[in-house]
This record gives C-alpha cells, sequence and structure tokens, in this order.
C-alpha cells in the first residue's frame, strides 16, 4: 500500500502548468494512431433476464427481469466517464440509483426512496456493505478489472445475505472473457482541464489446465485530483483556481485474479483487491458550522475465494453447490480543523475494521422447478480510536438461512418464492453497553413473471424483508456530534413492484421499453434528531416511510448499419416520499436529500471522421433538506444539467492493442448548479479527455 504525505496546496502556476500539459500530450498521442474506424457501443447493455429472455437497446441504458424484480446491467468499460471509473461514477450514469455524497465526505446510494444502508453491494461475491456502517463508500470503489455491474432495484433474491432490502448492486468480473481471445490488455488514461489524472492498465490471459481453462487477471490504476470545478450560483468563500475547498483526492488501487472451470461448470477461484486513498471533504455551504474534514488514509483490501462443483448428478435429481469465503478488511484516519485554512487539526479518528464473510449456496432441482438455498455469516470487528481516549472494540455478528423455489407454470410463466431467517446480535460493545439483546427476523419475497410472447413480458413481485442497525449508529459519537443510542430496533421494509417489458424490431428500427410501478413501506425507520445542551445528534425509530412512484426505461435505435445508427434512449423516475412522524400524530414532512422526480434523455448521432455524437440532459427535481443550525427546511430546486461528448473508435492494426477509443466530454455545459444535498453541489462545467487501448 501507498501512504500518502500530508495534504499540501499546489501553487497556482503549478496546478495551470499540470493541467495544460497533461491536456497536450494526451491530446498529441491521440494524432498518430488512425485506422479503421468503429462503432462506439453503449455504456449499459441488456442481458437476458429470467424468463423474459434478451432486451437489447444499442445505446446507453437496458432493461431485463431477476426473478420478478427490475435489472438493469452496465458494462464499465464502456462508460465515457473515466477509463478507470469508481462505482460511484459507473452508478451515476444508470438509471434510478439516487448517488450523493454526504457531509461526512462518502457517497450514499440510494433506490426507490430507500437509506443507503438498505441497498447491498457485493464485489465478486464478497458482501462489502456488511461492516461497521453496513454501507460501503462506492466512491473508493475501484472497478479496475471489473467486467459487469447489475443494478437490481426490488429484492429479486433472499439469498444475498442479510440487511438486504432496498435493491442490489453486484460488481464481478468476467474471466470467460479470456478463454475465446487467449490474452488482452488494457491501457487507458483520461484528463480534464483542471488537471485531473486517470490512468490504469490491466489485462489477463487463459491457459488450458487440468482439462479446464485457468484464467490470470492482474491491473492497476491511479486517480488524482486537485479538487473539482464549482458550478455557477455557488458560493464558495474559500476556492481557489474555480476549485471547490478541500475537494482532492489521490487513490491508487489494484487487483489479482486467477481462477480455473471447465466445461461442466467446475470452478476454482481466488482474487484480492486493494486501495489506499487520501481525500478532502468539501464543507456544506449552507450552515456555519460544516465539517472540516480530511481523510489522511483510507486503505482497504477486499480478498475472496470460491468453489464450484458444477452440475451433478444426485440420488434426487441434478444439483450444485457453491461456497464461498471473503476478507473485507479496512483502516481510516479522520481529521478534523478548526477553520477554513485545514491548517490546524482540532480533532481525529481512527478506525481499523474487518468483515469475515462466509457463504454457501446450493442449487438443486425437485421435479421440474428449481431449489435455492442459501447461508451467509458475517463476523464484523472495528476498533475506534478517539484521541486521548483508550481504543474502543465493537463486534457484531449477522447471519441469513434462506430457501427459494423456482417454479415453471407452463412454457411462458414461472413462479418464484421463499422465506429467510436473519439474525443478528453484538458481543463487543466498545464499553458503552453491557451488551444489546439479539435480534432475528423472518423475510419473505413472492415472484411471478409471464412471457406474452418474444416480445412482451409482464413480471410483479411482493416482499417483507427487516435490516437490523449498524455498529455506527448504535454507538458511534462522530467526533462528539452524535449521542449513541444502542437501543435502535430494526426496521422492516415491506415492497411490491409490477412491470412490463416490450421490445420491437422493424426493419432497421429497434425499441424496448420498460415501465415499473413500485411502493414500499418501511416500519420503524432510524431518523436523525438533534438534541440540545449540548446540540447533538441522535439516531432514534420513529417514522414511517411510505414511498410510491413510477420508473420508465425505454430506447430507440435507426438504422442497420451500427457506425451509421441514431439512438435516442432515456429513463424517468417519478416518486412520491411521504414520511410519517409516530410520535406526533403522524405529522407528514418532506423526505431529506431524495428528489421526486429524476430524469436523463440521451441522444447519439453518426458525425463526419467516423465518429459519434452524444447529447446527455440530467434533470434533478426539486429537494428538502434540515438546516442543521436553524432546524428550519430548506428547499433546493429543480435543476438541469447538459453534457456533450464525441467518441471515436478505430481498429489498431498491430501490437498488443487491437482497438483505441478516444472521448471528448464537455460535462454540465451550462454550469449548472445541481446539488446532491444542502450546500453540497455537484461539479461545473469540465472539459475531459480520456483515450483506451483494448
Amino acid at each position: 500500500m501507498i501512504a500518502w504525505p500530508v495534504h499540501r496546496e499546489p501553487s497556482r502556476g503549478s496546478v495551470k502548468i499540470a493541467r495544460f500539459s497533461w491536456f497536450a500530450i494526451t491530446t498529441m498521442l491521440t494524432i498518430p494512431l488512425s485506422a479503421r474506424a468503429q462503432a462506439g457501443r453503449d455504456s449499459v447493455r441488456a442481458d437476458s433476464g429470467q424468463r423474459l429472455g434478451t432486451v437489447r437497446v444499442s445505446a446507453a441504458r437496458a432493461a431485463t427481469t431477476l426473478g420478478g424484480a427490475s435489472a438493469v446491467v452496465v458494462r464499465p468499460t464502456e462508460l465515457r466517464t473515466t477509463p478507470a471509473p469508481a462505482l460511484d461514477q459507473a452508478l451515476r450514469e444508470a438509471p434510478f440509483v439516487l448517488v450523493r455524497q454526504n457531509s461526512r465526505g462518502e457517497t450514499e446510494l440510494s433506490v426507490r426512496g430507500s437509506d443507503s444502508r438498505q441497498a447491498a453491494v457485493l464485489v465478486d461475491g464478497v458482501p462489502i456493505t456488511l461492516g461497521w456502517d453496513h454501507r460501503t463508500d462506492p466512491s473508493l470503489i475501484p472497478m479496475t478489472g471489473e467486467e459487469r455491474l447489475t443494478i437490481v432495484r426490488g429484492l429479486a433474491t433472499l439469498l444475498n445475505g442479510p440487511n438486504t432490502l432496498g435493491g442490489t448492486v453486484e460488481v464481478t468480473s468476467d474471466a470467460s472473457a479470456f478463454r475465446t481471445t487467449g490474452g488482452r490488455v488494457t491501457l487507458g488514461a483520461g484528463v480534464d482541464e483542471y488537471g485531473a489524472f486517470t490512468g490504469t492498465l490491466s489485462g489477463g490471459r487463459a491457459f488450458d489446465a487440468g482439462g479446464g481453462s485457468l484464467s490470470v487477471r492482474g491491473g492497476v490504476a491511479h486517480r488524482q485530483r486537485d479538487g473539482f470545478a464549482v458550478p455557477g450560483a455557488v458560493g464558495d468563500p474559500t476556492a481557489r483556481d474555480g476549485l471547490r475547498t478541500n475537494s482532492d483526492l489521490k487513490e491508487t488501487d489494484g487487483f489479482a485474479a486467477i481462477r480455473w472451470a471447465n466445461a461442466l461448470g467446475r470452478s476454482l477461484g481466488a482474487s484480492i483487491s486493494a486501495f489506499d486513498a487520501e481525500k478532502g471533504v468539501p464543507p456544506e455551504e449552507h450552515i456555519g458550522g460544516p465539517r472540516l474534514w480530511r481523510y489522511p488514509y483510507h486503505r482497504r483490501s477486499l480478498a475472496a475465494i470460491s468453489a464450484s462443483t458444477g452440475t451433478v448428478i444426485t440420488p434426487f435429481g441434478y444439483g450444485s453447490l457453491t461456497v464461498g469465503a471473503g476478507r473485507n478488511a479496512g483502516r481510516l484516519k479522520i481529521e478534523s480543523f478548526e477553520d477554513r485554512t485545514y491548517s490546524t487539526v482540532a480533532g481525529i479518528e481512527l478506525g481499523d475494521e474487518e468483515a469475515l464473510t462466509l457463504r454457501a449456496l446450493l442449487t438443486h432441482s425437485v421435479g421440474s422447478a428449481t431449489m435455492r438455498a442459501g447461508w451467509t455469516a458475517a463476523d464484523i470487528t472495528y476498533e475506534e480510536t478517539l484521541p486521548p481516549v483508550a481504543p474502543a472494540d465493537y463486534r457484531q455478528k449477522l447471519s441469513s438461512t434462506g430457501v427459494e423455489l423456482d417454479v415453471p407454470l407452463g412454457a411462458s410463466t414461472g413462479l418464484a418464492g421463499g422465506v429467510v431467517f436473519d439474525r443478528s446480535k453484538s458481543p463487543e460493545t466498545g464499553g458503552r453497553d453491557p451488551g444489546q439483546e439479539a435480534f432475528d427476523n423472518v423475510g419473505w419475497r413472492l415472484g411471478i413473471s409471464h412471457e406474452l410472447n418474444p416480445g412482451w413480458g409482464l413480471h410483479a413481485s411482493l416482499s417483507e424483508r427487516s435490516r437490523f442497525p449498524a455498529l455506527r449508529e448504535l454507538y458511534s459519537d462522530a467526533l462528539d456530534r452524535f449521542t449513541p443510542n444502542p437501543n435502535l430496533k430494526p426496521e422492516t421494509l415491506m415492497a411490491i413492484e409490477g412491470g412490463v417489458t416490450l421490445s420491437i424490431a422493424s426493419g432497421s428500427t429497434y425499441s424496448t421499453l420498460q415501465v415499473t410501478g413500485f411502493r414500499h413501506r418501511l416500519e420503524d425507520a432510524v431518523v436523525r434528531i438533534t438534541l440540545s445542551n449540548p446540540t447533538r445528534f441522535m439516531r432514534i425509530n420513529r417514522d414511517r416511510v411510505q414511498s410510491t412512484g413510477v420508473e420508465l426505461l425505454g430506447g430507440l435505435t435507426f438504422g442497420a448499419n451500427p457506425n451509421r445508427e441514431v439512438t435516442l434512449n432515456g429513463d424517468a423516475l417519478l416518486q412520491s416520499i411521504r414520511i410519517f412522524d409516530a410520535t406526533a400524530n403522524d405529522a407528514e414532512r418532506h423526505a431529506e436529500n431524495n428528489p421526486e422526480v429524476r430524469g436523463r434523455l440521451e441522444l447519439g448521432v453518426p458525425l463526419p471522421w467516423q465518429t459519434r455524437g452524444f447529447l446527455t440532459t440530467r434533470h434533478t427535481g426539486k429537494q428538502y433538506c434540515l438546516n442543521a443550525d436553524t432546524q428550519s427546511e430548506v428547499t433546493l430546486r429543480a435543476a438541469t444539467a447538459t453534457d456533450l461528448a464525441v467518441q471515436r473508435t478505430v481498429s489498431v492494426s498491430s501490437g498488443p492493442f487491437r482497438v483505441l477509443r478516444t472521448v471528448l466530454s464537455f460535462d454540465n455545459v451550462g454550469n449548472a448548479a445541481v446539488f446532491d444535498q444542502c450546500g453540497l453541489p455537484q461539479p461545473g462545467r469540465t472539459l475531459r479527455l480520456m483515450m483506451t487501448l483494448r
């Protein structure tokens, strides 16, 4: 791991030289590389869904369903943001997932109005959201070497481990890609006008071994920026060179993986990835006392091993067994400063976390049906140090045991259902409490899908499950900003969704559309209240949250020639989130930091010189937050940002690479002020250039 030095502000001259040097060098590198042009394919593709078959969109969106729940599939290597995206960057380009940075400098995810702790994130089978806080900052999760990002908006399965309520984000590699190509190398670089730089190198090769294929992969990536642009109409009194205060980042990550598999489905694999990051936390601009924080280091490693028997004949039919183990370990340091010069440290927090996970999945035939049983157990330990106080040790054990049955009802209808038993206990509580009582809960789900014809499909699902409070929610005081509450109870979510997916091909025109309606009801929601004397926050179980909405996802492709096709794709989320205070006669209030209207529309057109142009419009509706200084509600107006991009993909005739992809992007052309939450705007107008050789 790399230990970055203490943060130093660069001089204005060095910043300008870095900006224009990187931009000029990268631009010059693209000049001599020219050859046959190929059409750039899309960042989000369709994959086959359970019972509904393949739904293809030849543009930037895709739709599928899994077990009665809606899903999309993203190919990170084809995004136009950066050659080495972090998870949050990939998700910001995906439909329906709300991605926002909070006042701690962490990125949070929300699906259908859910809290960020209600969505599960798995990386190569390791549930990284089981930990100290039951969520992991996706802006620090590298996608280097990862090939596939599956986003399930509902609850498609009960077997992904505990605390999976509001959707699942699964990041996976695709080692099978090397079986047909033999080997592959990827080299990428990206810069922007403010000197930010991203570079990546990865590769892999497959060998015949032991009657199967042995694939070996590895890679590294580095990201560095002095900050991101301040958008228009946003006040930042300590901004320098047009960059947001304390928004710098340095991060290096690497991965290595090996996997053997044969034609019978038997496999054995291991992978390890790690990152080391230093970053600043931009201060909230709407209050007088924002967090003035920095992370001098945040290090994390993920290791996983897995094995599968493949499909085997048993006395009762046929089945398979897959087992795996994972270790998710991280260390971080937070420094709190006295003022916006970030020169005098006022407080320090150290965290040392380890989560060990074991998983087993059994699949077996039951007549014409398929039974799946899963077991997941996680042992989480965390050492919190708040100098000069001695370290406090915490421990939480989570387990989940579930069984599901997929039953075909004729040739075109499938029924899926199951139950799960989840359990949580906290044997070590940092000395703050003699021991929290163990919680357990039974969850269930039922899903159905029906294929009317090859182009039309229906799906629906109903589920109920609980989420256990995280150790941080129960016991952390967040550098004296929170009063711990070890008496928190689990939240329980009942969710229902139903939708239709259709695809139509007519001559040289192809179209697809998915419409999904949903309704969520969350009981005993954990909310933040403000205490006085002294002024602190505390989390309590209080509210009932009801969200109702519709998701629209569609695409049109005109033209039979992939090099000259015109594409139009879009998605929209329309939802109503109602929060009722159970302690105040169901008094109703707005949801914080959760706009009820969001949407995106993208047009892709062929341009001269074998290039393609893209015009993308992103709309964020009105949202609300609570001002911590005045305790009054603040309204953020709706905002729309527009991005432009030109992409050229050419074949390279010699050397270890086959394709060169170059993208020139102009993000947020109108310099619109789009807020993640009150006082925390997204980046302003930025010009970027990226290249990828594959």
